[in-house]
């Protein structure tokens, strides 16, 4: 239990930040595998739950697409009850999806970049790879003289 953050892929971190942004009173939560075992599909490990009068709006398993999850939710709400309305939705919450992902790389490599500028060493290691200060790749740690 202590190293649920491990476990949990990226999609689905992902998933719970696009659910916050959708409604800030939704949020996805991970059933623990003791709590588990009182549902009547042991395959759902995730739901999404309504802070506002602690209600669970939905079950999902970790087998699921996040995008098919998110579609789900958002065809849920009485505002997406058509055919052109889902359609849309199918897209949007693929779009959202690329848009977080984009975010989450832009923010890896300012990290990254900030890292390198406060870096005094001629030698660093980013990602288990050797980087001399020219950014030449010198190989594995593992490997690489130090």
């Amino acid at each position: 239990m202590s190293d649920i953050d491990a476990w949990v892929s990226a999609e689905f971190e992902r998933l719970a930040q696009v659910i916050n942004d959708y409604d800030q009173h939704l949020f996805l939560e991970f059933i623990p595998p003791e709590r588990q075992a009182d549902l009547d599909d042991k395959n759902k490990c995730f739901r999404i739950v309504d802070d506002r009068n602690n209600k669970i709006v939905l079950y999902a398993d970790s087998l699921s697409n996040p995008v098919a999850i998110l579609e789900r939710l958002w065809n849920m709400d009485s505002a997406h009850g058509n055919v052109l309305n889902r359609l849309d939705t199918h897209n949007a919450a693929i779009e959202a999806f690329r848009l977080r992902g984009q975010l989450d790389e832009r923010e890896a490599i300012k990290d990254c970049a900030a890292f390198v500028g406060k870096n005094q060493k001629s030698r660093w290691t980013h990602e288990g790879r050797v980087k001399d200060e020219h950014f030449r790749d010198l190989g594995p740690v593992r490997k690489v003289i130090t």
